[in-house]
């Protein structure tokens, strides 16, 4: 077996790499760098030889997976693309809002190469799709040698799988994709399977995060509950920047039980980005998948509102209340940025981030400032005093270090590569894993050097 990360940069970024056993040769995920841009954002397929893969493997449909895969099936026509079913129906949606960025960044950023892709190149890659059910082997068969592919489910958000691969001689590999143990409000946690495998791809993502005592996911829900109860007590708002994919369906079931049971006022609730448009995907992959529980229906019950139409930097919204909106990250120029802009210099309002936040992007910025500092829109060329309330909570879509330990100590592999985390994560599972009884050999990939196990 032979492996090479594609991703030029390491870390956390455009995630793809390129695997070989025996005579076949496939690539898992295709994603972009959500920090970079340009070519400086994709994955180095010049070391993928035009038309020389068997297939390619999409674990989720999270941009830094998924974005660059139009490009990598550019090249490679004759290439089938396994992904679950959930994936099949979510990553049409991804992709297409993807080109829309990436026009609005042609002029933004001086980028005659953006988009990176056409709605064309979506259209005949979505044709080359071939979903796998969970836990039903797929055969796939080359020069009189046979690959099984299996997927299980592994939570994080709809559709994600890990992923195991085995050789008719025996020899296996799992990809851990992206995994999350942990029940969520719309979907179930992950159970994989490991065991017995030679080599393990294992995500790191929180290998530099310690598990906090006494913290859990319900804990934190209740803590971000009595948050959110502040500023509404107050007659003020409250923003809670969401990823489209995933959290902002789990935040609209927690809303809406919240209510019905008491622990939240009646308020008015504003919605706005990618997430709606996912909102129905969710609704129509529950109708099929036993993975997710979702109904659209919460809307309706939330009573659900599109932005006011004149929301301007420093001044209250026209109506308050909760403002349910992406990105994540306040990123430039989403709705989350432009809500964050209108309520920062409020002490009526709070901010409440309920996902990871890179420290290079807006919302990591002011995660990172005090109260009374002042807090720069670059964007926008506005500036205002902190004032509002600002808090984070612990509700990640991966699992935490010690569990992936655990399940690195299940599988007992001769071979674990270490993937998807930043170099202080890596270093971590590297001290960890060095002291386990099955001494494995322990890989953290060079970007563009080829590993043979």
């Amino acid at each position: 077996m032979k492996l090479t990360d594609l991703n030029s940069h390491g870390g956390i970024g455009s995630n793809s790499l390129l695997m070989e056993m025996g005579p076949f040769r496939f690539v898992v995920d295709a994603g972009l760098h959500p920090k970079l841009a340009g070519k400086e954002a994709m994955p180095d397929f010049d070391r993928v030889a035009v038309d020389s893969l068997d297939f390619i493997i999409l674990t989720h449909c999270h941009l830094d997976h998924l974005g660059s895969l139009p490009v990598l099936s550019r090249e490679q026509p004759d290439a089938p693309v396994f992904l679950s079913r959930p994936s099949q129906s979510l990553a049409k949606r991804m992709m297409m809002n993807s080109i829309n960025v990436m026009k609005r960044q042609r002029g933004e950023l001086n980028l005659p190469e953006y988009p990176l892709y056409s709605r064309n190149d979506v259209k005949r890659l979505t044709d080359r799709f071939r979903p796998i059910g969970f836990r039903k082997a797929h055969y796939f068969e080359k020069d009189g040698e046979q690959l099984e592919i299996a997927f299980q489910p592994a939570g994080h958000v709809a559709g994600a799988v890990s992923c195991r691969i085995t050789r008719d001689n025996g020899e296996s590999v799992f990809f851990s994709g992206d995994l999350l143990f942990n029940e969520q409000r719309t979907l179930k946690g992950a159970k994989p399977e490991p065991e017995g495998v030679d080599v393990l791809v294992l995500e790191t993502t929180r290998g530099a995060t310690p598990r906090k005592e006494g913290i859990t996911r319900e804990s934190e829900i209740e803590r971000l509950l009595d948050e959110i109860r502040k500023p509404i007590d107050k007659g003020g708002s409250c923003l809670i920047p969401v990823f489209a994919l995933g959290r902002m369906q789990e935040m609209l079931v927690i809303l809406d039980q919240a209510r019905k049971d008491g622990r939240l006022p009646q308020c008015p609730v504003f919605c706005s980005g990618l997430g709606m448009s996912i909102v129905d995907f969710y609704h129509e992959i529950s109708k099929f998948s036993s993975q997710l529980n979702f109904d659209r229906k919460v809307l309706r019950s939330l009573g659900v509102l599109p932005l006011p139409n004149h929301m301007e930097p420093g001044r209250q919204p026209g109506i308050n209340g909760i403002y349910l909106v992406s990105s994540g990250m306040v990123v430039n120029h989403t709705p989350s940025y432009r809500v964050a802009a209108s309520l920062l210099g409020d002490d009526r309002n709070s901010i409440l981030f309920v996902g990871y936040c890179d420290p290079d992007t807006p919302g990591g910025k002011l995660l990172e400032k005090r109260n009374g500092e002042e807090f720069l829109f670059e964007a926008i060329d506005y500036v205002t005093q902190i004032k509002a309330r600002i808090r984070q909570f612990d509700m990640s879509g991966h699992a935490d270090r010690n569990e992936l330990l655990e399940l690195a100590n299940r599988a007992s592999p001769r071979t674990i590569v270490l993937h998807h985390g930043d170099p202080e994560a890596r270093e971590w599972f590297a001290e960890e894993l060095s002291q386990a009884s099955y001494q494995p050999e322990i890989i953290d990939p060079v970007p563009g050097k080829t590993y043979e196990f």
